[in-house]
């Protein structure tokens, strides 16, 4: 349970400020298993810590952008305003590629952030001032999400996302964002409030408690084995479980994780967007 569901007023700049926090925040974070932070790349040839600092500073007028669209929009039926809101986070993309030369460092967070931040325009129109009312709003605008993105798509072309999909079952960050994040809600931002741990310790230990029940996109599509998946989904719970019995993360444990993730040359992406999501949340609720 999130202890405090209340949060700050914002404005476009604020929103935006924090969005670009929330994102640095966790890429300075480590040690992360199979993420890029200041130490290492964790088998990412090719980005480093200085690719995503940069792609940070790039979405800051897209942040603006959605605050915005949120903030003006009058209709009722909260699935045109994801409609409006996609051909802006497209363009966001193509400066995000155009920052990195063509690598893929926040794709996920462009859609992720970019819901959350125009669901926060939206709020603060309304007047709407909880956490549960930003997933609410971005629950409607995201209805159909699966059915349209995943259920619908053909055999073509189509993302790690569809075919994991139509191959596995699983929805991926389409189906979590129509769920109106659980992991972040029931898992990352709880464990985030209430550590009494070191910033960056925090940070850890809300990663690996979304680690433990993501099936990441990322790490699916790089492990090519259920059995590899589930060790490192266990291994990350040890740590949690740990933490709760002790107070302290073990940072044995998670540099072996992390080793592991290195040596399968394994990516934990999706969980560090929603670790970025969690960050993003709390500082709201502050």
């Amino acid at each position: 349970m999130i202890k405090n569901d209340k949060i700050l007023a914002t404005n476009a700049e604020t929103a935006t400020n924090l969005a670009v926090e929330a994102m640095l925040d966790e890429v300075v974070t480590w040690p992360k298993p199979g993420l890029v932070d200041p130490i290492s790349n964790a088998g990412h040839t090719d980005m480093n810590v200085y690719t995503f600092i940069n792609s940070s500073v790039t979405m800051m007028p897209y942040f603006k952008a959605c605050w915005n669209l949120g903030n003006q929009f009058q209709e009722s039926d909260l699935t045109e305003l994801f409609r409006q809101l996609r051909p802006i986070g497209v363009t966001a993309e193509k400066t995000m590629f155009a920052a990195t030369n063509g690598v893929n460092t926040h794709k996920g967070i462009v859609f992720i952030l970019g819901i959350m931040v125009t669901a926060l325009g939206y709020a603060n129109q309304k007047k709407l001032n909880t956490v549960s009312d930003l997933i609410n709003i971005e629950k409607q605008m995201t209805t159909g999400l699966v059915k349209n993105d995943l259920e619908k798509a053909s055999t073509g072309l189509l993302t790690a996302g569809q075919k994991q999909f139509q191959q596995l079952g699983l929805t991926g960050i389409r189906g979590e964002t129509e769920a109106g994040f659980p992991l972040v809600i029931e898992y990352g931002l709880p464990i985030y409030e209430s550590a009494q741990l070191p910033q960056n310790e925090r940070n850890l230990i809300a990663l690996l408690a979304i680690i433990a029940h993501n099936y990441d996109s990322n790490l699916i599509k790089r492990a090519h084995n259920s059995d590899l998946v589930t060790q490192v989904q266990t291994d990350a719970q040890q740590i949690v479980t740990n933490y709760q019995e002790t107070g302290r993360l073990d940072k044995d444990r998670l540099e072996k994780l992390c080793d592991k993730c290195a040596t399968h040359n394994l990516s934990l992406g999706g969980s560090a967007d929603l670790l970025i999501l969690t960050i993003f949340l709390e500082k709201l609720i502050k």
